[in-house]
This record gives structure tokens, C-alpha cells and sequence, in this order.
């Protein structure tokens, strides 16, 4: 048996290509909420297409499918709405889901409940503590004042690609800030600060010597 054969059995295990599309849908909020970290995009693309290449070998019950994305959607909601009412019924439609994720037969395998029991519980700490702790970060005022930084110089900390629309992040006057470019900019470049848009600030690459940066500001 070749590697290729040998991975398309192993994710056609219906454990495999469930675990394969849980991952792939919380990469996916993660990518949504946190976007430019790229790990997050690949991660959640690379699983979904896993999970999608083992669920189309598989006798998938449509119904279980959809109460799957139907409890992530409403795990996602609560993120916004902030009440456990909402969480703990996404929880429930995800765990119905999951069991009857495969159509129930005497020769079909189905997901191990263990792994459902797991999968729900990771979950939903995963909204109700992890997500929603970085959301909340993320919302909150920078601690100093983004018109204080306009010409002060920074390094690029997340590359800025077209694939991740040209946003980053990069450290600046010793705060991490999400910043955007026309260009793009690889990690470990100089770059100065032009601009604000909202709580993102516009940067372009700099050369040391720039006599439009603002000197005196230590790279972190």
C-alpha cells in the first residue's frame, strides 16, 4: 500500500474525518476573528478539504451535517450576544449532530460517543473561554493613543500578503498593532507609520536612514 492510498483510508475513518472537520471549522472561526496570522487560513483549508475528501466516501446523514454547523453558528452568535442560553443550545445541536452525523445502519461506522463527548466540551470552552477572551482583547482601546504613533518606526512581526489582504501585525512604541500596507511587507522589515484607518494603521517599508520617520523610537 502506497502513503496515498494509506492516508485516503485513514481519513475516511469516520472518526478521522469528523475530528478533521471540528478542526477545520474552529480554524475557521479563528481565521474569521483574528484574521493575518496565516496559520489559522491554512489550517482551516487544508482540514476542511481533508474532512470533505473522507465525508464523501462516507454514508453522510445531511440532517446530522447541518446541526453540526447549525451549533457552530450559534456558538459563533454567542460570541456577540454574550449570554451561555445561546452557547449551551449551539453545544447540543453540535453534540445531535454529531452522533448522527452518519447514517445509522448495522454495517455502518459511526463516531465513537467518546470522541462526540469531547469534541462538544472542547468546543464549547473553546467559545465560551479561549474565542471569547481574544475577542475581547481585541475590542479593547489600544493603550496608547494611535495619533501618537503617526511617523514613529515599528518592525512587521505577521507578514503582510495579498492572501491575508495585506494586513499584519507589527510592533510599534512597544504595543503589537494590526497594520496595513498598498505593498507587500515581509516579517523583520522596517517599516514607519503614515496613517490611521480605525483601530488599523496604514505603514509602508523604510529603509533606515528615512528622514520621514520619526527618530528616536527603539525597535521592540
Amino acid at each position: 500500500m502506497d502513503i496515498g492510498q494509506a492516508i485516503f483510508n485513514t481519513i475516511t475513518n469516520p472518526d478521522v474525518a469528523y475530528i478533521l472537520l471540528i478542526l477545520g471549522l474552529l480554524s475557521l472561526v479563528v481565521a474569521a476573528g483574528a484574521p493575518g496570522t496565516g496559520f489559522a487560513e491554512i489550517s482551516a483549508g487544508l482540514c476542511l478539504a481533508l474532512a470533505f475528501i473522507g465525508l464523501v466516501r462516507l454514508p453522510v446523514n445531511w440532517a446530522g451535517l447541518l446541526l453540526i454547523l447549525g451549533g457552530f453558528g450559534l456558538l459563533i452568535l454567542d460570541l456577540k450576544l454574550q449570554t451561555w442560553a445561546v452557547a449551551v443550545g449551539g453545544a447540543v445541536a453540535l453534540a445531535i449532530g454529531s452522533v448522527f452525523l452518519f447514517q445509522v445502519t448495522e454495517q455502518a461506522a459511526r463516531v465513537s460517543l467518546w470522541l462526540v463527548a469531547v469534541s462538544t466540551a472542547g468546543s464549547l470552552a473553546f467559545f465560551g473561554f479561549a474565542a471569547n477572551r481574544v475577542i475581547r482583547a481585541m475590542r479593547q482601546p489600544p493603550r496608547v493613543d494611535p495619533r501618537t504613533v503617526v511617523g514613529a518606526i515599528g518592525m512587521i512581526r505577521t507578514p503582510l500578503v495579498a492572501a491575508n489582504r495585506m494586513i499584519g501585525t507589527a510592533q510599534i512604541d512597544g504595543e503589537l498593532w494590526s497594520v496595513t500596507s498598498a505593498e507587500p511587507i515581509a516579517a523583520g522589515a522596517t517599516v514607519v507609520v503614515e496613517g490611521i484607518e480605525g483601530l488599523t494603521l496604514r505603514v509602508r517599508q523604510v529603509d533606515a536612514g528615512d528622514d520621514n520617520a520619526r527618530t528616536g523610537v527603539a525597535l521592540a
